[in-house]
C-alpha cells in the first residue's frame, strides 16, 4: 500500500505543478527591434549613471560607508559594461534565448546595486540616473521574464520614493 500512496502524492504534485505553470503570466511578444531599442536606452541610461556616479565625491576613507561605496562603484561599472554587451549581442541578431543570461546578469547587478546604494549616501543626480535605469529595466523585463516583478523605487536613492 505504501506505493499506492506514493503514486497518489506524485500525481497530485504533478497536477499542482501543471496548474502553477499554466497560471503564470506570458512573456511579452519578442520584437527584436523593440528589445534592441530598449537595450540601447538602457546602455545610455547606465552610461549616464556611471558618469554621474564617478563625479560623486567618495566617502572619507574611515567612513562606515567606504566599503559599500566601493562595492556600489563596482556594480555601477559592471551594469554599464553588461548593458553594452547586451546591445552588441542584440544588434548582431541574437534573440531572447541567446541574450537571456545577459539580461539575468543585468537584473542581478541592478538588484545588488540597489541594495548597496541603500547603505551609501548618493547625490540627487545619481538617484535620478538610477531611476532612469530602473525605468528601462522595468520595460525590458517582461520580454525576458513572464513573472517579472517591477522594480520599485528605493527611498534612500530616488527622490520622492516612499517606504
Amino acid at each position: 500500500m505504501p506505493n499506492l500512496h506514493l503514486v497518489r502524492v506524485l500525481r497530485s504534485l504533478a497536477l499542482v505543478m501543471l496548474l502553477a505553470s499554466s497560471a503564470s503570466a506570458e512573456l511579452a511578444a519578442w520584437d527584436q527591434a523593440k528589445v534592441t531599442g530598449l537595450a540601447k536606452e538602457l546602455a545610455t541610461a547606465t552610461d549616464a549613471l556611471h558618469e554621474t556616479f564617478l563625479q560623486q565625491p567618495p566617502p572619507n576613507l574611515g567612513s562606515m560607508q567606504s566599503h559599500s561605496y566601493h562595492r556600489l562603484k563596482q556594480f555601477v561599472r559592471l551594469l554599464h559594461s553588461e548593458a553594452r554587451v547586451l546591445v552588441r549581442s542584440l544588434e548582431a541578431g541574437e534573440g531572447r534565448e541567446q541574450t537571456a543570461s545577459m539580461y539575468e546578469t543585468l537584473m542581478s547587478l541592478a538588484r545588488s546595486a540597489r541594495d548597496e546604494a541603500g547603505r551609501v549616501f548618493v547625490t540627487k543626480d545619481v538617484g535620478e540616473r538610477a531611476a532612469a535605469v530602473r525605468g528601462v529595466l522595468n520595460r525590458i523585463g517582461p520580454h525576458y521574464d513572464p513573472d517579472f516583478p517591477t522594480l520599485a523605487p528605493h527611498p534612500n536613492i530616488e527622490p520622492g520614493a516612499t517606504r
